[in-house]
This record gives C-alpha cells, structure tokens and sequence, in this order.
C-alpha cells in the first residue's frame, strides 16, 4: 500500500515556511528537482515562494504545502523511479505551481524510498489559490492509486497535535 501523507502549515509563519522548503533539499535526499525555484538554495526558493505570492497578494494565506509519498519496495524499488511516479502524480499542479520534491531513502515500513514535495498554494500565472481540500486532495490521492496501481492510504495530519489523522483508503480504477 502506498500511504501518501499531507501536512498543513497553514498558520506557518516565515521561519516555519523555511524549514519546510529547506527540508527536501537538506542533503538527506538522494534526488532533487526544482519547478520554477532553485533547486540548489532553500533561501533563494524560499524568497521565489514569497514573491509569487507577493505578487498576487495571497500574503498571509496559506504558504506552502508539504506533501510525503511513501512507495512500496515494488512501486518504487530506486530513487530514479520514486522520482518519476513523483513527478507523474504532482503533473498536474507542477504546470502552474512552483515546487521542490526531494527523495530520500530510508524505511518506512514496506518503502525504501519516500518523496517529500513542496509547494506553493499560490498559481504563478493568475495567482488563484489552491486549497488543501476534498477537490484538491481526493483527486492527488486517486492519483497515487491509479499510477501505482496500488492501494493508497491517504493521511492527512492537521496542525493541532492534539487532533487526529483523517485517513482515507483510495482504491485504484483500472481499465477493463
């Protein structure tokens, strides 16, 4: 089973928004890869995320969502291939949306390989918002299932500590 977790920060003040974006490219990852900030230095995309969202004045909305994807030994047996099917299920917000997804190897239950993928809320080419909702999320988590053909545990881990998880089972369609 694939377990695909979001985490929201969306009361993230400036030094939380650092730690999120820094995180997938800490120098634990195996991979990495930039849409539309630099790869290679966290403040630099960190100063990209805010200008977008400066820009379209989506200041004090939320700043970034973090989204983990854990890959069963079958689904994603090497970092290139976590990489891929990472960039496979994100396609469609990765085209308007600035992002960093990193991958890193360490075990997580039945996965070696995990993703860790930021992004910002905020579209780049008309500044509308997106929301860490059913029309958002479901469809990422239908997503996971459907590519990997595998069975998908979404997890969605809301910022009070002291609330539970909602978690969801996504089943793959497949074509007859």
């Amino acid at each position: 089973m694939e377990i695909f977790e979001l985490i929201l920060h969306t009361k993230g003040d400036e030094n939380c928004l650092r730690n999120v974006i820094r995180y997938p490219i800490s120098g634990n990852e195996v991979l990495f890869k930039g849409f539309g900030v630099n790869p290679y230095d966290s403040e630099a995309a960190l100063l990209q995320f805010q200008k977008a969202s400066n820009f379209w004045n989506n200041d004090g909305k939320t700043p970034v969502y973090h989204d983990v994807l854990s890959f069963t030994r079958e689904t994603a047996p090497t970092a290139e291939k976590a990489m891929e099917l990472t960039q496979l299920i994100f396609e469609p917000l990765l085209v308007d949306h600035m992002a960093l997804i990193g991958i890193h190897q360490k075990k997580r239950g039945d996965s070696d390989f995990h993703s860790h993928t930021v992004f910002s809320p905020t579209n780049f080419r008309n500044g509308a918002m997106l929301y860490a909702d059913n029309t958002t999320i479901f469809p990422l988590a239908q997503r996971v299932a459907d590519i990997t053909g595998q069975i998908c545990l979404l997890i969605i881990k809301p910022e009070d500590r002291f609330k539970d998880d909602y978690r969801r089972k996504f089943y793959p369609h497949f074509d007859e």
